[in-house]
Order: structure tokens, then C-alpha cells, then sequence
């Protein structure tokens, strides 16, 4: 099982994906997200296509978590074999490819968090 941590923007107090879930309005929508963040967790980050995908050119995975027509997306990277960090959130609709926008914001997320991050226990 992988420790789950937020990812903090640089010099700030930011903890987007924290951020992203506080502003989910429905309690079980809310406990939905964090099941499946839960359960890639046990899984070490692998948790199938279903929950969880490997982003093709990327050094990060999305947890997939639809509700009604709204798809929920974790973007995570796997950090010295111990941790799953929660890099960025967002939702989307059904059918929709995953918005370059978004992509590009997880990639300087996950380069933030390479090049800056200290664990503090």
C-alpha cells in the first residue's frame, strides 16, 4: 500500500487536489473520488484501465471516477516506491478527450514536485 500525499505548489500554501475535493458539493460524490484514490493506493498505483490509466508520454497516471455524465480525474505520480502523490484534479464530460490545458498543468505540477519536493516526518 502506497502512503497517499498532496502535492503543494512551490512557495505557496496550494494544495490543488485537496482544493478540487473540499469543492465537491455531494458527500458520496466526494467518498466515490476518495475510494478510488483509496484503492489505487492498496493497489500500488495500479488498479487497472477501469480506475486507473498510465497517461501515454507522460511520467504520471489519471484515477478515473465518473458519476452520472461528470468524469472526476486524480492526476498522480508513483514517488520512490512509497508514495502516491496527488499532483491535480479536474472533471470533464463524457466524451470528451482529456484537455491539453490539463495535461500541461499536471506536467509542470509533476516537474514542481520532482525538482522541488522534501519530504518533512
Amino acid at each position: 500500500m502506497l502512503k497517499i500525499i498532496y502535492y503543494v505548489e512551490s512557495g505557496t500554501n496550494n494544495i490543488p487536489v485537496k482544493t478540487y475535493l473540499d469543492a465537491i458539493k455531494k458527500d458520496s460524490d466526494k467518498a466515490k473520488v476518495m475510494a478510488n484514490i483509496f484503492y489505487v493506493s492498496e493497489k500500488d498505483g495500479k488498479a487497472g484501465n477501469f480506475i486507473s490509466k498510465n497517461m501515454r508520454g507522460y511520467d504520471f497516471s489519471e484515477i478515473r471516477v465518473k458519476i452520472s455524465k461528470n468524469l472526476h480525474r486524480i492526476i498522480y505520480c508513483i514517488w520512490q516506491d512509497d508514495y502516491l502523490v496527488l499532483l491535480h484534479a479536474f472533471s470533464k464530460k463524457e466524451g470528451e478527450e482529456t484537455p491539453k490545458k490539463e495535461l500541461v498543468i499536471a506536467q509542470e505540477k509533476y516537474l514542481d514536485f520532482k525538482n522541488n519536493f522534501t519530504l518533512h516526518i
